[in-house]
């Protein structure tokens, strides 16, 4: 589809030619199929006239007066900004050429690599998650991995972006990817083909006695598609309960969100929209078959992940679990300016539960609050000298701090090598099959560092551990 006209997402209509979408952190916007943005020949209304010769009067004195280079194109691009600014709406704004292009990339979640998530734990580029059927998953890559050279590139000192640089690449192209893995002191090269990857895969797992586990990251163009695929699979292997897991879901396309709610309600309202000069009430048509559903949401639960939430606790088909939501309840459209010339996103509406109970600002109170378990990661140990009794520094108590965290009892955190410390330096390394030779050198000093980093990633879910309890008592009273 051409980007020169307005894009379109959702097949959900409030007007003639536009289409909704639900603003998010990612900025989900749909639109309409035919309508473009054209110039147009119209009068200038008297009161506006003044205010365009004024414009294009400073617009002159800036290119003859200002001493530095300055293009009419930047002029009238800085003008457009000034127009969404002045709206003091962050969701509302111009976008150049690549960011317009590069918003509907995020928005469909698409992408060209190995199929990993990863991120900067203790100075190392950590595998956080591996997507399901994707290279890396086939290559055995796993959660806690520590990335050590992409193509022979050595990646120490580079941000997560300049590594998902590396690993990306056309479809069919091969990788070399070097790994650490601290589990088993390993460093493997793996040699994978990139391929398309779907960021933003439903994730399911079967808990057994008839519950199961759903995550939804963001709602894509298909998410709607696949959550009924899943409902039919998961029914026909006895779904008696439902998990569903909404956390850190910043939003997306509002046809998936209403037809994931579809899915949990009977037919009925989903969402109100209200516009300057209408309002409208989003029904669903689907004959849905209500289950005991829990739902997972925190502070990241933003737009359309707060409608498939509110529409489930307002129809009285589920309960929220964990902390306050975003609350993040605004209508976009967005419109492209031409192939050069980038597009804007603007909002035209705001939208409340089918109650009416408003979002935007506040977000959804759960049911049952829970807060994730937090521990605190601590920073690298730094490498200076060869550790051992009796020496003390910063280094030691470093030392003695990735011990706790580990699990083993250093005795004080004073920042002096003792016999505890010493006895919880040898029970480490014995427990991961090494000898303690009398110090700990540079090569136990990585990897200690690599193994707190692979803690970090694998951290217990509470909250996830509690939904699961109260959605298995919710079946026990109802005789499930």
């Amino acid at each position: 589809m051409s980007r020169k006209g307005i894009r379109v997402f959702s097949t959900i209509m409030i007007a003639a030619l536009v289409t909704l979408s639900i603003c998010a952190p990612v900025y989900a916007e749909t639109l309409s199929p035919q309508k473009e943005f054209q110039t147009v020949s119209v009068q200038i209304p008297p009161a506006d006239q003044e205010w365009v010769k004024v414009f294009q009067d400073v617009k002159d004195a800036i290119l003859n007066l200002y001493p530095k280079d300055v293009t009419v194109e930047t002029l009238y691009q800085g003008a457009i900004e000034g127009l969404f600014d002045s709206l003091e709406d962050p969701y509302s704004e111009y976008l150049d050429k690549q960011e317009f292009e590069r918003l509907f990339e995020e928005l469909e979640g698409e992408f060209s690599g190995i199929g990993v998530s990863i991120q900067s734990i203790n100075d190392n580029i950590t595998v956080v998650s591996v997507f399901k059927g994707s290279p890396a998953e086939r290559a055995g890559i796993k959660s806690g991995d520590i990335i050590i050279a992409v193509d022979g590139v050595d990646i120490l000192g580079k941000s997560p972006q300049d590594v998902s640089s590396l690993l990306r690449g056309d479809p069919g192209t091969q990788v070399a990817v070097t790994i650490f893995r601290p589990s088993t002191a390993e460093t493997l090269d793996l040699n994978m083909t990139r391929a398309k990857i779907s960021a933003y895969q439903i994730e399911v797992e079967d808990l057994g006695d008839g519950m199961f586990y759903v995550r939804i990251p963001q709602f894509a163009s298909t998410t709607g598609e696949d959550f009924s695929l899943l409902m039919k699979i998961m029914k026909q292997k006895g779904l008696k309960g439902l998990l569903l897991d909404l956390r850190d879901n910043p939003g997306g396309f509002l046809d998936a969100a209403v037809d994931v709610a579809g899915e949990l309600v009977p037919r009925g309202p989903i969402v109100q929209l209200r516009r300057k000069d209408m309002r409208q009430v989003i029904y669903s048509d689907k004959d849905g078959e209500p289950i005991p559903t829990v739902i997972l949401v925190n502070g990241g639960t933003a737009s359309a992940s707060e409608i498939v939430a509110g529409a489930i606790r307002d129809r009285g088909k589920g309960i929220l679990v964990g902390e306050r939501t975003f609350g993040k309840a605004c209508v976009q459209t967005t419109v492209s300016l031409g192939d050069d010339l980038g597009g804007f996103k603007i909002t035209i509406a705001d939208y409340y539960t089918p109650k009416g109970t408003g979002i935007s600002g506040v977000g959804l109170r759960p049911n049952m609050v829970s807060k994730q378990e937090s521990l605190t990661i601590p920073d690298p140990i730094l490498y200076q000298r060869n550790m051992k009794q009796l020496m003390v520094g910063l280094d030691v108590l470093a030392l003695q701090t990735s011990l706790q965290f580990l699990g083993y009892d250093p005795g004080d955190l004073d920042g002096i090598y003792g016999p505890k410390t010493e006895a919880a330096v040898i029970s480490f390394l014995k427990d991961h099959g090494k000898k303690y030779d009398g110090a700990v050198t540079s090569e136990e000093t990585s990897f200690i560092n690599r193994s707190v980093a692979e803690k970090a990633v694998n951290i217990p879910d509470t909250v996830l551990a509690e939904g699961e309890g109260i959605l298995r008592h919710w079946l026990e009273l109802i005789g499930n």
